[in-house]
């Protein structure tokens, strides 16, 4: 059950960030999850952009089409690991 949770963390980051939430680079390097195949590959790519988001904090306040930017490759990666969760459970 510990695997699911992680996974649900990572979701529920990327799901308050596309929202227009904030995080913390700590809070990022405090997630961790375990999936394999596809959907790790697509929590990795995830995780990855979500310590750009952070660290680019000062940056995107700057400029709102960064921020913008940066938000929309989340949700992309959001919608990706769904896609690859949804396609894993329908097998």
């Amino acid at each position: 059950m510990r695997a699911v949770r992680d996974v649900k963390d990572i979701v529920g980051l990327l799901m308050r960030i596309v929202d227009g939430g904030e995080t913390s680079v700590e809070e990022v390097e405090a997630l961790c999850f375990d999936a394999e195949g596809a959907l790790g590959a697509a929590l990795n790519g995830a995780y990855i952009l979500l310590l750009e988001f952070a660290f680019d904090r000062e940056a995107r306040q700057r400029d709102a089409a960064l921020d913008a930017r940066m938000r929309l490759r989340l949700g992309e990666s959001l919608a990706e690991a769904a896609r690859i969760a949804e396609t894993a459970g329908a097998r």
